[in-house]
C-alpha cells in the first residue's frame, strides 16, 4: 500500500513538472535561457546549469521535488494550490448539500435469501450509487446506510425493531430494486425516525488489510448456520436500552480493485519466495490465499460499521456479535470519543447515514461477499424478539392492464396506479369478497373516478348507506349531487292525486300491488 502511494505521489509530481515545462516553453523560456538571464529574478542561468538541474531531477525523487521550484513559475504553483482548494470545497459543498432520506424496511413473512442472493444484492447495489470518475472529483460520491433499530418497550409501547435504508433523495426506487434483487416482495417506505446525538458510539474495522476476507460465507452443500442478524436483534433486544447498528457503506473507486489485485499478486509472489527453498508446504498459507481470491474481481465498499447505544457496555455487547462473524482476518473495536465528543463530528453523519469524508483505505474497505455475512434480514422462523413483517407480496398486475396517466386510479400495485379502460365501464364488475375485503372500498374508488368524467352520471343504489356517506365524500366540488334517502325521505308522490277518473286511479294501484305480490293475497277494493 505504502509503494502504491509513493507511485501516486510521484505521478502526482510528475504531472505538476510537466505543466511547469509546458507554461515554461510557452512563455519564452528557453529564449531567456539562451540569453542567461530569467525575467524577475536576477540570478544567472545558463544552459549548463539546466542540463546539471535536469540530471540531479532525474537521480531520485527527492531531487525531482527540489527541481520544481526552479522549473515551475511561483504563479503556476499558486495556480495549482488554488485549484486544489477551490476542488475540495467544490467537494464539500456538494457533500452539505446532499440531501438524504430514511425509509423503513418492510419485508414479506416468506423473503429469504442466501449468501450469493446477497452477493448479487450488495452488487447492484454499488453499479447504481458509484459514479464516473469525473463526477466524483468534483461532486464526491454518495453514500448509503442499512440500519437496524432497536427500540425497548414494556405495556402498551412494545419492544420494536426494524431495519432501515437511508439514500440519497431521488436515488429511493434504485435502491430498492437493488434490495429487490435479494427479496423480491420487500418494499421501502417512508419514515419519521430521526436518530438523535448519539450518546455513545463505537466503530468496527478490520484487523488487517482488506485482502483478507473478515466473513466467509458457508460452502455449496454445507448447511447455513443461523443469520448473523438473528443473534445480532438478541443481543440489541437484551440490553434493555435503545440501539442502532448503521454500515454507511461508499462505493470504492475502480482503481481500488486493480490494486485489492495487485496486493494479493504481491503477497502470493511473497509466500511462494519463501516456500521457494523448503520442501514443507503450508496449508495454513494456502487457506488464507484461498480466502483472499474469493474476494477478488468482486464490488468493493468503504464501509464505516457503527454501533450507538446508551452506554459503552452495551456497545461492547452488541459488537461482539458483529466481532463473531471471522475469517481469515477479524474486526476490531476502535473508539470515537475525540471525534464524537470533542468535535461532533459523528451526529450529522449517523443522522444521514453517511460514510466519512476520508474513510479508512486499507482496514475498512470490504467485498460484496464480506457484507452479505453483516446485513440481511432475519429468518423466517425468528420469533425472539418483535419484527414485523407485511403479509402481502408484490403482485403486479398485468401488462395489459390500463394505468391512467392522471389521478389516483381505481386501484394500486407495486407499480403504481391501475384502472378499468373507459370503453370496457359499460360492461357488469362482480367483486366477490368476505366483509372487510375492501368491496366497498373499490365501489367508492370506481365512483371517484367516474365522478372526474365530465359527461357521465354516477347513479348508487345502497340498501346500507355506508358506501353512499363514502361516495358523497368523493364528489368534486363541481358535480351536482341528489340524495334520496328512504329511511328519512324529505320528498314523496301521491299515487292518488293523479288527474284522471277515481276508478282509473283504483285500476292502476290494483294492478301495480299485483305485480309486487303473489296471487295468493287477498287485496279488496
Amino acid at each position: 500500500m505504502l509503494r502504491f502511494l509513493l507511485w501516486r505521489m510521484l505521478g502526482l509530481a510528475g504531472t505538476v513538472l510537466a505543466f511547469g515545462l509546458v507554461a515554461w516553453l510557452l512563455g519564452g523560456g528557453p529564449g531567456r535561457v539562451l540569453r542567461g538571464s530569467v525575467p524577475g529574478d536576477h540570478r544567472s542561468f545558463s544552459i549548463s546549469s539546466l542540463l546539471g538541474l535536469a540530471v540531479r531531477a532525474g537521480t531520485g525523487a527527492a531531487a525531482t521535488a527540489s527541481a520544481l521550484p526552479a522549473l515551475m513559475p511561483a504563479r503556476l504553483l499558486a495556480g495549482v494550490i488554488g485549484g486544489a482548494g477551490m476542488l475540495a470545497l467544490a467537494r464539500l459543498t456538494a457533500r452539505h448539500g446532499r440531501d438524504y432520506v430514511r425509509l423503513r424496511v418492510v419485508p414479506y413473512r416468506t423473503d429469504t435469501a442466501d449468501a450469493v442472493a446477497l452477493a448479487r444484492m450488495f452488487s447492484a447495489l454499488q453499479a447504481r450509487l458509484a459514479r464516473r470518475w469525473f463526477q466524483r472529483l468534483f461532486r464526491g460520491q454518495p453514500s448509503v446506510g442499512l440500519e437496524v433499530h432497536h427500540r425497548p418497550g414494556s405495556g402498551a409501547a412494545a419492544a420494536r425493531t426494524w431495519l432501515a435504508v437511508t439514500c440519497p433523495a431521488g436515488t429511493e426506487r434504485s435502491v430498492e430494486a437493488a434490495l429487490q434483487v435479494a427479496y423480491p416482495n420487500l418494499r421501502l417506505e417512508g419514515s419519521s425516525e430521526r436518530p438523535g446525538d448519539p450518546p455513545f458510539l463505537l466503530r468496527l474495522k478490520k484487523h488487517r488489510p482488506f485482502i483478507e476476507r473478515a466473513s466467509a460465507a458457508p460452502e455449496r452443500f454445507e448447511r447455513e448456520p443461523e443469520p448473523l442478524m438473528d443473534r445480532l436483534m438478541t443481543s440489541m433486544a437484551a440490553t434493555a436500552e435503545p440501539a442502532i447498528v448503521q454500515l454507511a457503506l461508499t462505493p470504492t473507486p475502480a482503481s481500488y480493485e486493480r490494486l485489492a489485485r495487485a496486493q494479493f499478486k504481491r503477497r502470493e509472489a511473497r509466500l511462494r519466495g519463501d516456500r521457494a527453498g523448503s520442501r514443507e508446504r503450508s496449508l495454513l498459507e494456502e487457506v488464507e490465499l484461498r480466502g483472499g481470491l474469493e474476494l477478488q474481481h468482486r464490488p468493493l465498499f468503504f464501509a464505516d460499521i457503527r454501533v450507538i447505544g446508551a452506554s459503552r457496555c452495551s456497545c461492547e455487547q452488541i459488537a461482539s456479535v458483529l466481532r463473531s462473524q471471522r475469517a481469515e482476518n477479524r474486526l476490531v473495536e476502535r473508539g470515537a470519543a475525540v471525534r464524537h465528543r470533542a468535535l461532533g463530528g459523528y451526529s450529522r453523519r449517523v443522522g444521514r447515514g453517511e460514510g466519512n469524508p476520508l474513510p479508512g483505505l486499507i482496514r475498512s474497505v470490504f467485498a460484496t461477499s464480506e457484507l452479505a455475512g453483516l446485513w440481511q434480514l432475519p429468518s423466517v422462523g425468528y420469533t425472539r424478539v418483535p419484527f414485523s413483517r407485511s403479509g402481502l407480496p408484490l403482485a403486479p398486475a398485468p401488462p395489459e392492464i390500463f394505468r391512467p396517466a392522471h389521478g389516483p386510479g381505481t386501484l394500486r400495485d407495486a407499480l403504481g396506479p391501475v384502472s378499468i379502460h373507459v370503453s370496457m365501464r359499460r360492461q357488469n364488475t362482480a367483486v366477490p369478497g368476505t366483509v372487510e375485503q375492501g368491496k366497498s372500498s373499490y365501489l367508492v374508488a370506481s365512483i371517484a373516478e367516474d365522478l372526474l368524467r365530465e359527461r357521465c352520471a354516477v347513479i348508487l343504489l345502497d340498501p346500507k348507506g355506508d358506501a353512499a356517506d363514502a361516495a358523497l365524500s368523493v364528489v368534486p366540488d363541481g358535480r351536482t349531487c341528489t340524495l334520496l334517502d328512504f329511511s328519512h325521505p324529505t320528498c314523496g308522490f301521491n299515487p292518488l292525486a293523479v288527474d284522471a277518473p277515481a276508478d282509473v286511479i283504483a285500476d292502476y294501484v290494483v294492478a301495480a300491488l299485483k305485480n309486487l305480490f303473489t296471487d295468493a293475497v287477498w287485496i279488496v277494493r
